[in-house]
């Protein structure tokens, strides 16, 4: 009888461990959240908004679709002629900000939650406080060669690379892009107009370049990328 009580307490100290080591794990973590749908303001175009008391901003209003397992979003707006970027945090679908007028702008939404972070596609716009015949185009994305790239030269002399960027305009009326390009600044015009956004040239290796395309319109306006380097090495 003694040995047959040891063997049940046994068995289930035995038991109790299995349920301790399987249960008590909690719910799966929720999975990061879905990437967002932009919708307003509407990507490539000009928003035209009433202007303030002041004349020099206004107010515009970014709407986007909900993304799933979203606790709450960061609105991230840059302004493409400084580059400055100012983010806002909402657990909405809809903010409004106040904003430059006569100034091209992108902006994004990133998604959070506690198990990650989703960010959605660029959009561009730009916003005037009146109606006018022609905008700027925005600013070029450069693509390629990506600022920081180092590119292996084999050993030979020089390297053929190719650059890749791409333009919009609100009035989808560019007339052509100029390419900058140097060791120290990319001040160096290099293809004086071409309505391709790619281009081939043969380069020294062992060196830095410094690059950068200027977008013309129809009418003359025209916009300036940032400017990227890479290596030959």
């Amino acid at each position: 009888m003694i040995h047959k009580i040891k063997i049940q307490s046994i068995t289930g100290l035995f038991v109790g461990l299995i349920l301790i080591s399987c249960g008590g794990k909690g719910s799966d973590p929720i999975p990061a959240p879905g990437a967002t749908a932009l919708s307003l303001p509407a990507n490539n175009t000009a928003c035209l908004q009433g202007t303030s008391a002041s004349g020099t901003s206004a107010s515009v209003s970014f709407a986007w679709r909900s993304a799933g397992n979203a606790d709450s979003y960061q609105l991230v707006i840059k302004n493409l002629n400084t580059q400055a970027a100012a983010t806002y945090t909402t657990k909405d679908t809809l903010y409004t900000a106040s904003l430059a007028i006569n100034t091209p702008y992108s902006w994004t939404i990133t998604a959070t939650n506690t198990s990650g972070k989703t960010t959605s596609n660029s959009w561009k716009f730009y916003l005037s406080g009146a109606a006018s015949s022609s905008y700027a185009p925005f600013a070029a994305d450069l693509t390629s060669p990506a600022s920081g790239t180092t590119i292996a030269s084999n050993g030979v002399a020089s390297v053929q690379v190719t650059f890749q960027w791409t333009g919009s305009d609100p009035d989808n009326d560019i007339a052509g892009y100029s390419l900058y390009l140097d060791n120290t600044n990319a001040t160096t015009q290099v293809i004086a107009s071409q309505t391709a956004s790619t281009v081939t040239r043969t380069l020294t290796s062992g060196k830095t370049y410094y690059w950068k395309v200027i977008t013309t319109d129809k009418v003359g306006n025209t916009s300036v990328s940032a400017i990227n380097s890479f290596s030959i090495n």
